[in-house]
């Protein structure tokens, strides 16, 4: 049975909570701008409104997801350990800013996969990161990736929403003849939980 992804979310600029979100709208400073990943290459437009872009190799502060069952499977449990790494449980006890998007890896099939929750770090820290005091949380040095995508809106809440978007877009990207790794896809979310309209998700294939 597969795990939906609500939590409550600590939205600490307001001391409100937003009920009935996802690690995806765990933007723990919900009100401040977040700087987005820059992508590199060059973007082009595929058939059916695909686009095929490089994302460069960045450093993220991940957390692994633990199996359904498991009393630390709660997606409170998860934002907060990355929150808390932003909120100064580090090595030097800092507060840091949070980049977008908040991205998902999920490697393996439906029923036996593994998923890793990860914050994207801005620029100004991207060089030297403190080092996270919670053994479960890591930095990450994610390789650069040539990914194929399409946006969609709305809130993406469940792993349910995630994975009809990522069955579409596979679908597109076989008929347009490109060729994607089938064992991981990246799901990704841009907007704090207070934004309404105009949202933008992605779900990444990555190019082979």
């Amino acid at each position: 049975m597969l795990r939906t992804t609500h939590f409550i979310v600590v939205v600490a600029a307001s001391s409100v909570f937003v009920e009935s979100a996802s690690i995806f709208s765990a933007f723990g400073r919900g009100f401040e701008h977040q700087e987005e990943i820059q992508y590199v290459g060059t973007s082009s437009s595929q058939g059916g409104g695909l686009v095929e872009k490089t994302v460069p190799s960045k450093m993220w502060v991940c957390t692994k997801q633990p199996p359904a069952g498991d009393p630390e499977s709660s997606q409170l449990t998860v934002f907060l350990r990355l929150f808390d790494y932003l909120d100064g449980k580090n090595s030097r006890e800092e507060r840091l800013p949070m980049g977008v998007p908040v991205s998902i890896s999920a490697e393996g099939t439906k029923a036996s996969r593994n998923l890793t929750a990860c914050f994207f770090l801005p620029e100004k820290v991207q060089a030297n990161p403190p080092t996270p005091t919670n053994p479960e949380v890591s930095l990450v040095s994610r390789p650069s990736l040539t990914i194929i995508t399409k946006s969609f809106g709305g809130y993406a809440n469940s792993e349910e929403t995630w994975d009809a978007e990522t069955d579409k877009l596979r679908k597109l990207v076989t008929a347009s003849g490109l060729s994607f790794d089938p064992n991981v896809v990246y799901w990704n979310a841009y907007d704090p939980p207070l934004k309404f309209w105009g949202r933008r998700n992605e779900v990444w294939l990555v190019r082979v």
